[in-house]
């Protein structure tokens, strides 16, 4: 049944200190006491460290502070033995340099904690109300800019136990030092280290209320017009203008108008079905897909109004929910969308009946649920299947000599669905991908080895138990941390940083392997 949106919607200002931890693993974890700490998503869970981020009414400003402890855990007895001592030595040293994998087994009384030495940055946040999905939005600090500290911009969407407590949420997020010498001993730093301030990162936070939960946040990546969109579970797509809301981060005060809290459009044309799929041309259009398998095309009349029209005629073609929408970089009239229906389609606006133009049928053996439309080389289109494999597919030949549709790679890695897939904005090779089963990966489809490397290879993946295992060479980083990943993006403008959104929290972080 479809929900009235809240028109009398408030706007909530505040502004906190946060501490943020490193909550991942990266490529060689050490086995230590983990301080991870998953919240409740029930609702009526014991808040995170941003406590009072998301709640109606302020009580009080504080400080969060987390004390970080990077001691391992030791695996060698006391011995007066010289040699026995010699021998567990080489020993412990050797299961030291065993590369954790997901899926092998700790010893008793092992757990996992962060390596900060595999990362630039690493920067954890928890919510009271877990986000499906959340955006960057863009900056006038530079692109790309490479500094620390970092400052940047998000806006997310919860889903909240009732739907009158869902907010959509602004963030800016500022001193991001680096934490990859978080770990170190005082005497083992560098000057160059001793920059690295240990200060607590900064969370300024607006918020607009939202009736019924957001199933997907997107922001259209224009600095003059950051219009933002939201895909309620009430069947309605809202559209908002949060420049204003944006800038009064920087002017503490600023009175913000009513407006801002309403949204200046809303997209009724899926009735009460909701969906997860959505996205923005740079121009100011925004296609929407729903869980009946209709698309809808949203126009706005002109580059600085509010004047949108939004069809009632749907594109024909999937039978199933379309789970994600890609307009193509390079021709604003075509865009890709995949479904449950297992395939991926393209289209052309302009197509009068509004069928798709090619198709790849049985793309995944199970649900289509993500792609990513390759920035840079514009030919190459990443999907992600909920069977957990992911594959490439170049457009230029879709098929095979058979008429098969053949992609030009294909990885079975992670273990569940793939719920977000996104090729890196500065390298073509580079995507990461992030599944159900705790894992966020990082991948160089570019990496080729011959046969010697290919056995060094081999030979360095050794389990605990001695059997060697298949890990792709183009593997080049596991990030973990988080529990039930739902999305994953690259920042625009700050090169190799990532931020991803799961029930646990956000993590913002960039690695050393991008």
């Amino acid at each position: 049944m479809s929900k009235r949106l809240n028109t009398t919607a408030e706007v909530e200002e505040r502004s906190k200190v946060a501490a943020l931890s490193g909550s991942g693993s990266g490529g060689q974890p050490e086995r230590s006491v983990d301080k991870s700490r998953p919240m409740d998503v029930d609702g009526d869970a014991e808040m995170g460290e941003f406590e009072d981020a998301f709640e109606d009414e302020i009580e009080e400003e504080d400080i969060v502070e987390r004390e970080e402890d990077s001691d391992g855990v030791e695996m060698m007895d006391d011995n007066n033995n010289d040699d026995d001592e010699e021998e567990e030595d080489e020993a412990t040293a050797e299961k030291r340099r065993q590369v954790y994998l997901p899926g092998d087994l700790l010893e008793e009384g092992e757990s996992l904690q962060v390596d900060n030495s595999a990362y630039h940055m690493l920067h954890s946040m928890s919510v009271d109300w877990p986000s499906l999905s959340f955006d960057f939005v863009p900056d006038n600090l530079g692109n790309p800019r490479t500094a620390f500290p970092h400052t940047m911009y998000a806006v997310a969407g919860t889903q909240a136990d009732r739907a009158f407590r869902n907010q959509v949420v602004l963030m800016k997020m500022s001193q991001l030092h680096r934490t990859i010498n978080d770990d170190l001993d005082d005497e083992d730093r560098t000057d160059e280290d001793v920059n690295d301030l240990d200060e607590d990162p900064i969370l300024e936070t607006k918020t607009i209320r939202h009736q019924g939960g957001v199933n997907r946040v997107r922001v259209m990546q224009s600095r003059e017009s950051p219009l933002t969109a939201t895909w309620a579970d009430t069947g309605k797509v809202h559209i908002w203008d949060i420049k204003k809301l944006m800038s009064s981060f920087e002017t503490p005060g600023t009175k913000v108008p009513q407006s801002a809290s309403q949204p200046m459009f809303t997209v009724a044309s899926h009735g009460s079905v909701e969906g997860y799929s959505m996205d923005w041309n740079t121009d100011g259009r925004l296609l929407t897909g729903d869980c009946s398998g209709k698309l809808y095309l949203t126009t706005r009349r002109s580059d600085t109004g509010s004047d949108f029209v939004a069809d009632r005629v749907s594109f024909k073609g999937h039978d199933l929910s379309v789970e994600d929408i890609q307009w193509s970089p390079e021709e604003s009239s075509v865009f890709a969308s995949c479904s449950v229906d297992q395939t991926i389609k393209i289209w052309d606006v302009r197509v009068r009946d509004r069928k798709f133009a090619l198709e790849v049928p049985n793309a995944h053996d199970s649900d289509v649920n993500v792609i990513s439309w390759n920035r840079r080389t514009r030919y190459l289109l990443a999907s992600g299947g909920d069977n957990g494999d992911f594959k490439v597919w170049d457009m230029r030949k879709w098929a095979d000599a058979n008429s098969r549709s053949t992609p030009a790679a294909e990885f079975r890695w992670h273990k569940k669905a793939v719920t977000s897939i996104e090729w890196c904005p500065t390298d073509d090779s580079v995507l990461a991908v992030a599944g159900a089963d705790d894992q966020l990966t990082l991948w160089d489809l570019a990496v080729e080895l011959d046969a010697e490397e290919e056995a060094r290879h081999r030979d360095a993946m050794v389990g605990p138990d001695g059997t060697k295992r298949e890990v792709p060479a183009q593997l080049l980083f596991v990030h973990q941390g988080q529990n039930h990943i739902k999305e994953l993006h690259w920042h625009p403008q700050i090169p190799g940083v990532l931020g991803s959104t799961a029930a646990s929290g956000f993590n913002f972080f960039k690695t050393i392997s991008v």
